[in-house]
């Protein structure tokens, strides 16, 4: 049987007083701000599947040299990395083989990726920053709740408590809702 949504029946909205009862809703806050902080969530997730995604192709890159024969001593240098980790790449991918690709040619595609990750990583860095910054300003503001914010970039409250530490937010902002 396939579960079609739309062919379900719908609730009725409960009443009181002849009244629909609807959520309750946040005080009117700055759209401009929630809608940074909601599209703060889909860029975060992006950023960090970048950063994923040249991490692994750098660590394909570095086996493959380590299997060409290019000193390790070189491509740390190159990528920035410790050698004993460049050791513990080409350990953990040890079928990695590029047949064909001289020393240099190795070195080359290695340093584009070394850059092209580190551009990925600053841009998350800013990005972070920038995220920092609007969530103390809606703190501060008092516009939105530790909750509301939460919800529009999915992170949770206890996480926005770290991201905030040393703001000079006071522990009110990060207090339960009352019942």
């Amino acid at each position: 049987m396939t579960y079609i949504a739309e062919a379900r029946p719908r609730r009725t909205p409960a009443t009181r007083g002849g009244q629909v009862r609807r959520r309750s809703e946040t005080p009117a806050g700055n759209p401009a701000l929630e809608r940074r902080l909601s599209d703060a969530r889909v860029s975060r997730a992006h950023r960090q599947s970048r950063v994923r995604t040249l991490q692994n192709h750098r660590n394909e890159a570095v086996a493959a040299a380590l299997t060409a024969r290019v000193p390790v001593a070189a491509i740390a240098a190159i990528t920035g990395l410790k050698l004993t980790d460049v050791k513990k790449i080409g350990k953990g991918h040890s079928d990695s083989y590029v047949a064909g690709v001289s020393r240099e040619q190795h070195l080359a595609g290695l340093a584009e990726i070394a850059g092209q990750l580190l551009e990925a990583v600053e841009e998350k860095a800013t990005a972070e920053r920038k995220f920092r910054a609007d969530v103390v300003e809606a703190l501060r503001s008092g516009q939105l709740d530790v909750f509301r914010i939460a919800a529009l970039t999915a992170v949770t409250a206890e996480r926005l408590r770290e991201i905030t530490r040393g703001t000079g937010l006071r522990g009110e902002a990060f207090r339960s809702r009352p019942s």
